[in-house]
């Protein structure tokens, strides 16, 4: 509507203009422009008054800034200065344009050369013929009135308009000049400024000659003499039917535009130049629960944001009202039933011919689940990079052969590199242990042909710790014929300096339970040697028989000799773990926490029973007194009876496989240990013989693990027991003596 707008001032035969609210030139038409010498640029604004005769300015801008403070329309006279530099008086008219509101929205205007009108006055002094001639021939509708406002004079143009005669338009209110809807208020103007002496302004409709009504702005001007009394009326009708029907499409379109506003189910704002809010959509009312007379009080905003986003959202705003171009921010909004929620507010400025901001339209989005899921998201992003920093273990994603790495904070952290370094296969290459490199590559190799990998290596970093790494890496998908991997690696550098402990610790615990079985190995030795024997000198009678038979058993004889081979072999290991059984260690006393060394135990024998399925419980007394004793025999029995409990659930499959170990203080000088299982158990009359050498209850058993045990604690000056559970399986205690005065001076080997 803008452009329809400047294109209607642009085609209007004269000087024609608008100008903003605030009476700064907006548009100025071509034939102004082609007069002036002025171009566009140079006349908008306030420029236009370098070509205002000096004489004549400062009255047209003191008559000019009323016109605007008022808001209603004038008319005056300055002269302008042609393109060639000669001044012309010129007629000044202004009309307001106003919204439904009654708001100026606009300012129309008009500027009709009155050059030779102002010579005709000079000339009517001298001769009243000859100034009804120049009146007669100026290219508009003109009259004159006597001071009492009858109808003296019309000029030929205005008779050809009406069809009239002079005499006829006399009588104007009475022969329909004038439309209907219109005469009492043409009549009360005209009747107002005569009784005022002031000049009128009324626009209404004329009819021509061929019966057509027309819109007419009708500017009438007093005319004083040297007394100021006046004299006469000067009459100009100009023709506005155009910027009626312009000013009637721009309504139009101004009500489609809020009807479409109030339709939309998003939250609209209309600001001005300013920020102010002109206007609010319908959904944003019935959002916030207010009405549309609230929207322009200064609480509005007050009353509708957040305090806290208050003060930000108003300085963001500010600086950026300044600026031309689309802005976006984000702040809480109340919701009628008191709810704040997060809305994004996007604002979009509408420009004017010149690309000044005229307005700025604001629409606002709910992202209130968005920034709960962004919330949420941010936890979750931090609740894993502790889990990661906790457990050690770095996350990244690889593109092989674009060498792109995309690293968590604790992968970093991992191969000890700064954050913000551009990772590269080069750079990981460089710190890998120099022994672990051909697996490095072949890692890699097998990687980029798209395979998933698990892989372990070493790395020396900067400060020349040697780190233990294992990740595994899967294509999370394929870019171009490329894999994308998604992987994870730990830091197991700890596990494996424990789990290298832990060997050190089994092998040094079946040492001492060798050592300790020594004296009741050796009375076992002939019984597991004769053992084996015996199966080979029957599996060779065995092999001899099917290898004579007519015809022979080979496969027979095969499976004999298989078997000679494995009591062979067991025969051998026999005589092999006695032969280690030979290394000796001091037994060592001393103060020992039982529940420290129980612990040990379960993380030593963890993995084993995890395997079995066995679910450990521990009931570790609180303030425990310091038992006396060897912690690595005392750990050895533990060891063994763990075991023997996990054996003993081995075909347990109708109930939980549980393993109950606890410790508690004994009487008043001792502390006890207990390993309650749920497995088969034992019979009753087999309890005084499990303690006695080479007595098991296993197939596979050689009778001497409890036994060495109970010599074990026996060297403590303790004692070992079993008994059976009420339920499933059974129980296995010891009791030793803990630091106290009497248990001191009891304790020897």
């Amino acid at each position: 509507m803008q452009f329809e707008l400047t294109d209607l001032v642009d085609a209007l035969p004269g000087l024609g203009w608008t100008a903003l609210p605030d009476g700064q030139a907006e548009f100025l038409n071509q034939r102004w422009l082609d007069y002036s010498g002025l171009t566009a640029e140079q006349a908008a604004g306030s420029g236009w008054l370098e070509v205002i005769h000096p004489a004549d300015r400062k009255a047209l801008i003191d008559y000019w800034q009323s016109c605007v403070s008022s808001g209603a329309p004038g008319d005056t006279e300055a002269r302008i200065r042609r393109y060639d530099g000669a001044y012309r008086w010129f007629l000044f008219h202004a009309s307001p344009l106003r919204d439904e509101a009654g708001n100026i929205t606009r300012w129309f205007g008009s500027n009709i050369d009155i050059e030779e009108r102002r010579r005709s006055e000079e000339a009517l002094r001298a001769s009243e013929l000859s100034w009804r001639q120049i009146v007669d021939h100026v290219p508009g509708l003109v009259a004159t009135m006597g001071p009492n406002g009858d109808v003296e004079f019309l000029n030929r143009q205005t008779l050809e308009y009406f069809g009239k005669t002079n005499e006829q338009l006399k009588d104007w209110s009475l022969i329909g000049a004038v439309h209907p809807d219109d005469l009492s208020h043409a009549i009360e103007g005209r009747a107002r400024s005569i009784e005022t002496g002031k000049a009128y302004n009324i626009e209404h409709r004329c009819r021509r000659a061929d019966g057509v009504y027309r819109w007419f702005q009708v500017n009438g001007l007093p005319v004083r003499n040297e007394a100021g009394a006046i004299t006469a009326w000067y009459l100009l009708l100009t023709d506005i039917e155009d910027r009626k029907k312009a000013e009637e499409a721009l309504r139009s379109n101004e009500r489609n535009l809020m009807l479409i506003l109030n339709t939309i189910p998003t939250f609209i704002h209309v600001l001005n130049t300013d920020g102010k809010v002109l206007y609010v959509n319908q959904a944003t009312l019935d959002y916030t629960g207010l009405t549309a007379e609230d929207v322009p009080k200064d609480t509005y905003r007050s009353r509708l944001f957040h305090a806290d986003d208050l003060k930000r959202v108003h300085v963001e705003r500010l600086a950026a009202l300044k600026r031309s171009v689309l802005f976006e921010n984000e702040q809480r909004i109340r919701r009628k039933d008191g709810i704040y929620r997060w809305f994004l507010n996007r604002y979009s400025p509408l420009l004017d011919e010149q690309g000044k901001i005229d307005r700025w339209y604001t629409a606002s989005f709910d992202i209130e689940d968005r920034k709960n899921t962004e919330a949420q998201l941010e936890q979750a992003y931090l609740r894993l990079a502790e889990a990661q920093h906790l457990s050690k273990t770095g996350s990244f994603i690889t593109d092989l052969v674009a060498d792109e790495h995309h690293w968590s904070d604790e992968t970093f952290r991992i191969f000890e590199f700064d954050p913000q370094t551009k990772v590269s296969v080069k750079m990981i290459r460089d710190i890998v242990h120099p022994e672990d490199l051909p697996s490095f590559e072949a890692m890699l190799a097998r990687a980029a042909t798209g395979e998933d990998v698990d892989f372990t290596f070493r790395i020396l970093t900067a400060r020349g710790a040697v780190k233990y790494l294992h990740g595994i890496a899967r294509v999370m998908e394929q870019i171009a014929g490329r894999p994308l991997f998604i992987g994870a690696l730990q830091d197991v550098t700890q596990s494996r300096e424990a789990e290298e402990a832990l060997n050190k610790a089994r092998s040094e615990l079946f040492q001492v339970s060798r050592v300790m079985a020594l004296n009741t190995l050796t009375a076992s030795i002939a019984h597991e040697v004769n053992q084996p024997l015996a199966g080979i000198i029957t599996n060779t009678s065995t092999c001899l028989r099917m290898l004579g038979g007519d015809p022979p058993n080979l496969d027979g004889a095969r499976e004999s000799v298989r078997r000679i081979l494995r009591d062979g072999n067991r025969a051998a290991d026999v005589i092999n773990r006695l032969r280690e059984l030979f290394s000796h260690k001091e037994f060592a006393l001393e103060p020992l926490d039982l529940n420290e060394a129980t612990r040990e135990v379960i993380a030593l024998t963890l993995s084993d029973l995890q395997r079995n399925r066995v679910v450990v419980r521990s009931e570790l007394a609180e303030n425990l007194a310091p038992a006396i004793g060897d912690r690595v025999q005392l750990q050895q029995v533990m060891v063994k009876r763990v075991r023997n409990a996990s054996d003993a659930m081995s075909g347990v499959d109708n109930r939980p496989r549980e393993l109950l170990i606890r410790t508690e203080a004994d009487q008043s000088d001792q502390v006890r240990l207990s390993v309650t299982d749920a497995g088969i158990g034992f019979p009753a009359d087999t309890a005084s013989k499990l303690f006695n050498a080479f007595y098991t209850t296993k197939k596979d058993g050689m009778g001497i693990g409890l036994s060495v045990s109970q010599s074990i604690i026996e060297t403590h000056h303790g004692r070992i027991w079993a008994t059976s559970n009420d339920g499933p399986g059974a129980t296995f205690c010891f009791s030793i003596p803990c630091v106290c005065d009497n248990a001191a001076q009891r304790v020897g080997p």
